[in-house]
């Protein structure tokens, strides 16, 4: 995806909701990116902001034609931009011919994680959206390598898992992608500007976009907003790979279960090596996952859909954690099936429970903040993060960080059309298909209505020990609607053991957007076109030639 010299300086809001009008098909194709929804139920107010609350966000500008004074300026001034991502604190530092940016929602370490990190030995700096999971043992690595070549342990500062980056760095140099388990982006850089580097997790759970010119001048954003009309090229920073100067994009994350994504020939005719192994191992996977992301120095929180994937990590957390401390968030329309089913989860579990219900005319006002943030015209994804937008500035209320249960309908073919499935080879191949789409719908939406009100969204399914599970051993067989069995059986007989409610445990998958009520889109649609003229519609490609509504 490459976006040449965006502009959106004419953009205009009618035209935006004419797609909104024109797409009435609530049922994704099956060779198109999906928008599953995970849109829960939830009673609270209806404030809110186009700029949201808080969370994290990295801006990076590397330009050898602009003195210190100048990219601190520009550096600063485009941070704003990302307020809404972290407004805990802002953060600069800069070299010879860079500048790196920083807005922070404070999880770890909060007192003492301020960024940029710089290293106190070598000067090398890091800016860091998201969370290292593994940063302990990474830094139990670090001293262990120093102490076999004769040095003392390194100095960390703070207890932030983002300052490991900065050994790893400075011994490991492009490996350091490699080591990291986590959601993240991630720019580094030596202190004299010479070494650079930045990487994204495997999955693209967290946003980075690169931008070029010819002049010599490359920047790095967790949103595209910061690149508009600052470089000449503009493009989404791939998940799983780092970017040097020197090297280009380089793949660090490819195994062996990605290789029909990564294969060049990979089509139909061309034979798959199909995993063989049962669903045994998918429950204790999936319990490391979710107390992996418990990793929190503040108060954390469950989205809570009414569905099958998110009851089951509430039913996890609650192996690991005192329920009655956390609090669960939904939101649909008065007595829909998703504010019914997370009521009886909630209620059984011992949530602290929030609602939002809303009415379509709210969902028809906060559509210019959602296209905001969200930063697409895709009007499938528009539409299904007005409610993940409700649900965001709801948790945002209370909570910085929450667990969800986005990646299991692509992980085991939770959607109704893989009940048109013919074989083993296709449910391999279409699941792995949805999969690598992930990083530009349903995460795309998690991230920027998460991060319009400061919530930092969790992704247990998508741990990369899940998906070697998922992809690399699971047969394709047990995702298969054969027989009788419904979507996702394998993983609800997993979990059918008394605490899940059996109507949540064997709720069929409600359809996109569907869950939160039935009336709200119609009305939505209504409503665009009584906003929107075919005159208009007719002259978009004019009026807008650059990425046409």
């Amino acid at each position: 995806m490459v976006l040449s010299t965006i502009d959106r300086s004419g953009l205009s809001i009618s035209i935006l909701l004419s797609g909104l009008a024109l797409s009435s098909g609530l049922l994704i194709p099956a060779m198109q990116p999906f928008q599953h929804v995970n849109f829960r139920s939830s009673a609270s107010s209806t404030r809110g902001s186009p700029c949201g609350a808080r969370m994290c966000g990295i801006i990076a500008i590397f330009d050898p034609n602009l003195g210190a004074s100048e990219l601190e300026e520009l550096t600063r001034s485009l941070s704003t931009l990302l307020s809404h991502r972290g407004p805990d604190e802002v953060g600069y530092v800069g070299g010879p011919g860079y500048g790196l940016g920083h807005t922070r929602l404070s999880i770890m370490d909060p007192a003492a994680g301020r960024q940029p990190l710089t290293s106190d030995e070598t000067g090398s700096s890091v800016i860091h959206n998201g969370e290292i999971y593994n940063f302990r043992d990474l830094r139990a690595e670090v001293h262990e390598a120093r102490h076999a070549t004769g040095a003392g342990d390194f100095a960390f500062k703070t207890g932030s898992d983002s300052e490991v980056c900065l050994p790893l760095f400075d011994s490991l140099g492009n490996d350091v992608a490699s080591k990291l388990d986590g959601m993240f982006a991630v720019v580094l850089a030596s202190e004299d500007g010479k070494r650079m580097l930045a990487c994204r997790d495997p999955v693209g759970i967290k946003p980075l976009y690169r931008g070029w010119s010819a002049d010599g001048r490359t920047m790095f954003a967790s949103e595209l907003k910061c690149l508009v009309g600052q470089v000449e090229h503009v493009e989404e920073f791939p998940p799983g790979h780092y970017w040097t100067p020197e090297t280009g994009y380089v793949r660090f994350y490819s195994p062996e279960w990605m290789t029909p994504l990564l294969a060049e020939e990979a089509t139909e005719e061309v034979p798959l090596e199909l995993p063989m192994g049962d669903a045994s191992r998918v429950r204790s996977i999936l319990r490391s996952a979710v107390q992996k992301r418990l990793m929190s120095d503040v108060e954390y929180g469950l989205l809570l859909s009414g569905g099958l994937d998110s009851a089951i990590v509430c039913k996890l957390m609650a192996e690991l954690t005192d329920m009655s401390k956390i609090k669960s968030f939904t939101v649909g329309m008065r007595n829909s099936p998703d504010i019914m089913a997370a009521r009886a989860v909630a209620e059984v579990f011992g949530t602290d429970h929030h609602e939002h219900l809303f009415t379509a005319e709210e969902a028809f006002s906060i559509l210019p903040q959602v296209i905001y943030h969200l930063e697409t015209y895709e009007p499938e994804l528009i539409r299904s993060s007005i409610p993940n937008f409700f649900l965001a500035r709801l948790a945002g209320e209370h909570v910085k960080v929450v667990l969800t249960g986005e990646g299991a309908d692509e992980l085991f073919a939770g959607y109704l059309y893989f009940r048109d499935c013919p074989d083993r080879p296709s449910m391999q191949r279409e699941t792995l298909r949805i999969f690598d789409h992930l990083h530009n719908v349903n995460l795309q939406r998690s991230d920027r209505m998460g991060m319009a009100h400061g919530i930092e969204a969790r992704v247990p399914f998508l741990d990369v020990d899940m998906l070697a599970e998922a992809y690399g051993k699971l047969d394709p067989t047990i995702k298969m609607h054969v027989d009788g069995k419904m979507e996702k059986h394998a993983l609800r007989a997993l979990f059918d053991d008394g605490d899940i409610p059996q109507d949540v445990v064997w709720r069929t998958k409600a359809m996109q957007c569907e869950g939160v009520g039935t009336d709200w889109v119609s009305i939505l649609q209504g409503k665009c076109e009584e906003v929107i003229s075919d005159e208009e519609i007719a002259r978009a490609a004019g009026d807008f030639p650059l990425n046409t509504p």
